[in-house]
């Protein structure tokens, strides 16, 4: 990632929404250690969500932890690729806190949960209206990939969007429900609520502004690329908790998982790499 200097304080006001990456650092930290450690924090889970529980918090420390930390002190000494990225771990952490505040049972960790969903959503949108007040295509110079990156978020969106529907709707269409809730014991799989109403929107969204040069793309899209990383990441992560706890593991789904994350990076780095010095 090149260092491109951005002057923070007089781009963005404010220092509030790079400074939370660190308190929400130590939140993440928190519930991965309570998780791993604390048995009782899955107590009454089922033995499928508590293993992919787990599996997310190793996920949370060993890769959110770190790029949280790491993006909000480039960040603050004005590294435009920084703040893209951090935003993109704020995404991911909305994301994740409310998986743990919505689908896990109520434990000790409450709290830290609402916490950490609370911050994250405020610090997220705190950085996206700021760089949305900005003409994002100038901090770009050409030659820019857009037709290659747009194409690969829109073609991620749909493709989570077949996947997803194709548990869904044959399950509706039954009167069942997918085997996915009913292996993990929970009403619904908020990853599917999540990923239907937000996650694949976005990356479309995202994909078609930047097809079309609008200012929101160039916004948009290496935020979307970050989370895709961290959140293909944490998928392989969780399948590989599951595997480890005795649950049958699919290792075209994992390697999927395992492209998906490296295809997001590397089109991260080709995007980070045109930044402009200001």
């Amino acid at each position: 990632m090149r260092t491109t200097k951005l002057p923070v304080d007089a781009s963005f006001g404010s220092r509030l929404p790079i400074l939370a990456a660190f308190p929400l650092a130590l939140l993440v930290a928190v519930v991965s250690l309570a998780g791993i450690l604390a048995p009782a924090t899955y107590a009454r889970e089922t033995a499928n969500w508590a293993a992919q529980a787990i599996g997310q918090d190793w996920v949370d420390l060993l890769l959110a932890v770190p790029w949280l930390a790491t993006t909000g002190v480039l960040a603050l000494r004005g590294s435009r690729g920084a703040i893209l990225l951090l935003a993109g771990g704020f995404f991911f952490m909305l994301y994740t806190f409310a998986i743990y505040g919505f689908a896990v049972h109520f434990n000790r960790l409450f709290l830290v949960y609402c916490a950490g969903l609370g911050l994250s959503f405020f610090a997220l949108s705190g950085m996206a209206v700021r760089l949305l007040r900005e003409d994002m295509a100038r901090w770009f110079a050409e030659p820019i990939p857009v037709r290659t990156i747009g194409v690969l978020l829109i073609a991620t969106g749909v493709l989570f969007a077949v996947a997803w529907l194709g548990e869904i709707l044959p399950a509706i269409a039954r009167g069942t429900v997918p085997n996915s809730i009913a292996e993990s014991g929970i009403p619904t799989n908020p990853v599917h609520v999540l990923d239907l109403s937000v996650v694949i929107p976005a990356h479309v969204i995202a994909g078609a502004f930047l097809l079309r040069r609008r200012p929101a793309g160039f916004a948009l899209a290496p935020i979307v690329l970050a989370f895709g990383v961290m959140m293909a990441a944490a998928i392989a992560g969780l399948m590989l908790s599951m595997r480890r706890s005795g649950f049958t593991m699919s290792w075209v789904v994992f390697s999927g998982m395992v492209i998906f994350s490296l295809a997001d990076a590397v089109a991260l780095v080709l995007l980070l790499r045109r930044l402009r010095r200001p």
